[in-house]
Parts: C-alpha cells; structure tokens; sequence
C-alpha cells in the first residue's frame, strides 16, 4: 500500500469537479460509503462543486446510491451516459448490426447442455433488457442495473427501438457469467475488440461499447457542459479502468490500495478507500 501524499501538496485548489470511481474507491471493500459522505456532498453544494460518482454501473443504478440528493451528476455504463438532474449530457450508442450479431452469438455460446451459464445484459439508456430471465441470473444483476426488464426476446427489443416504438438507445454491451467470464466473453464479445471498446470489467461481467468512450471522455463530455478545465478537476480511482479519467484532471488521485498503472499516472496518492480517503482529500481541497 502506498503512502498518501502530503495534503499540503494540493490543499487550497480552484476546485469545480471530482469525478470519482465508486468501488475499491469511494466505497470501502464492504460496498459501504465513507463516514461524513453527506456532509461532503452538503458542503460541495454549497461551494457550487459537482460530484459525479463514475461507474460501470447504470444512471439509474448511480442514482439511487445517493437518495435525497436532487440534481445529482453520474457518469454511468464506464462512460457510455452522462446525465445532470435527470437530463442527458451525453451519450454513445452501440451501432444496431453490433448489437444484432452479439445477441446471436451470446445466445449460441449459451444454449444447449454444454452452454456457459450466463447472458448478455443489453444496457440502454432507460432500462437493461434480459432475455435470460431466471432469478439467480438476474439477481446477479439488478445490484448494478436497478432498472432492469425481463424480456422474451432481445432482437424484438431491438426491432421496436429502430421501430420508434420504445424509446431507448443501447450505450454498451455486457456478458455477466455466473462464474469465471473468461470464455463467454472470448465467444461473443472479444469478436469485436478491433472495432469497439472491449473489457473484462469484472471477475463475472466483461463490457463491448463505441470506441474511444470510456471515463476519460466521459470527464471532458462533463467539463464541456460545465465549463470547467482540468485543473479544477478532481479525479479518483484505483484500477486499470480508471486509467482513463486520471489523466483528464490536473488533481489526479490513485487510491493507496490501487494498482501500480494508477498509481503511476496519478499525480498524488489518497488514503485508501478502507480509510475513508476520498472523503478525506476532498476536505482538503475544499479549504
């Protein structure tokens, strides 16, 4: 573990925006938020600072994380959605023959008594559409995508989203193995790694979305609409997919558990996230 950094190195900073990685960052190796987190919040209100929560995880899913605070910023699905109060900021969209070609493929790796037990999640912008609808499936889920629906066929989904008929637009791909995702990922979305941003994301979940989103645009898609530059951007995070929006903030923080790829493109080192150290970094630059 690392030493974290003198706070006198960054205290007293310009700043306007923290963008911060949810687990094995902000929340401790229990999924538990840090002591003072709706202090914090409080105070960066107060001071007109926003905190947007960066995650694989749905909007939804972010939002409901953080209940009682109106007007929340979230960077969801690793980037492939912003949203502010509600309203979109931006968001990047699978192209539909992607789309069509990963649901065959998964449902072929996944089908027959020598199928991998798992599914695709179909990530739109409203709702994640399962067509694998067994509980101990979906229970797997419904902790990162709160707005889940059950469905009899993906492709009909698709259909009606050309169609106008639902309105929705599919911002990533993600396979979810209850078990090691190694090879359900390989078999389906591996195929498209030369086109498209493809990702172990997880011991069980691997991601496929548009290439080049990813945190990092997401951070500059946000300091565009907020008109704020990297050097009044806080970024946290502790692992390879964070690696991204580390380097789109002047105030770049590796958490002292990370991996060393974030630590060595990290400008400074927070208390690890068992310790409560966004919370405590964000004090500090708050004066």
């Amino acid at each position: 573990m690392m030493t974290p950094t003198d706070p006198a190195r960054y205290a007293g900073a310009d700043l306007r925006l923290a963008a911060v990685d949810m687990d094995g960052t902000l929340l401790d190796d229990d999924k538990n938020f840090p002591p003072g987190m709706d202090e914090l919040l409080d105070q960066m209100d107060a001071r007109g600072v926003t905190f947007a929560p960066a995650s694989g995880r749905q909007v939804w899913t972010l939002i409901d994380m953080f209940p009682g605070r109106p007007g929340m910023t979230v960077i969801g699905e690793n980037g492939g959605i912003v949203m502010r109060d509600g309203v979109e900021v931006s968001s990047h969209p699978v192209d539909t023959p992607t789309v069509r070609e990963v649901i065959r493929l998964v449902r072929e790796a996944t089908s027959g008594p020598d199928g991998i037990d798992g599914g695709l999640v179909m990530c739109g912008k409203q709702f994640a559409y399962v067509e694998r609808t067994a509980d101990r499936f979906v229970d797997g889920v419904l902790p990162y995508y709160h707005r889940t629906k059950r469905v009899d066929d993906q492709i009909a989904i698709i259909d009606a989203i050309e169609a106008g008929e639902i309105d929705d637009a599919i911002v990533k791909l993600a396979v979810f193995v209850l078990g090691p995702v190694e090879a359900l990922a390989e078999a389906t979305l591996a195929n498209f790694a030369d086109t498209h941003q493809y990702a172990i994301s997880g011991a069980n979940w691997a991601d496929l979305q548009v290439r080049g989103v990813d945190k990092g645009s997401a951070v500059r898609d946000l300091q565009r609409f907020l008109g704020v530059d990297r050097s009044q951007t806080a970024v946290f995070g502790d692992a390879g997919n964070d690696l991204s929006m580390i380097s789109e903030g002047d105030l770049s923080f590796a958490m002292a558990n990370a991996s060393q790829d974030v630590v060595e493109a990290a400008r400074f080192i927070a208390p690890s996230n068992n310790e409560a150290g966004v919370v405590q970094v964000l004090r500090t630059l708050l004066g």
